[in-house]
């Protein structure tokens, strides 16, 4: 399968469009060190990289999305405009797959195709 390019990431997720392709690229490799060859489809493989990759530009700060700000503003505990109040219930730690919607959509596609490992 051939990796996933800047140019797809940015044209699946457009908040990304005015990111450095080496950065996204830098991302995209990170993603294909964690999204291996044994997923079910390679559609979900494809999906499943630009998806870890777009979480990784969020925490670091990179894209045009009200996440990527507040990850590049330090993070947020609760953050009000207008009348719009986001409150978090717990403090997220670098790197947890939940604290960006890339990241809880690749929970799910996960889930999908990793099988749950069992130790007797």
């Amino acid at each position: 399968m051939d990796s996933p390019t800047p140019a797809e990431l940015k044209a699946r997720f457009p908040g990304f469009a005015a990111v450095a392709d080496p950065m996204v690229q830098t991302a995209l490799d990170e993603a294909a060190l964690q999204v291996g060859g044994d997923w079910a489809s390679e559609a979900d493989l494809r999906l499943g990289r630009l998806l870890l990759a777009a979480h990784v530009l969020t925490l670091d700060g990179q894209g045009s999305g009200a996440e990527a700000a507040a990850a590049a503003a330090g993070g947020f505990r609760r953050m009000r405009s207008g009348a719009l109040e986001l409150e978090r219930a717990a403090e997220a730690g670098p790197g947890v797959l939940d604290s960006t919607g890339y990241g809880r959509r690749f929970i799910e596609l996960m889930r999908r195709n990793v099988p749950a490992v069992t130790v007797v």
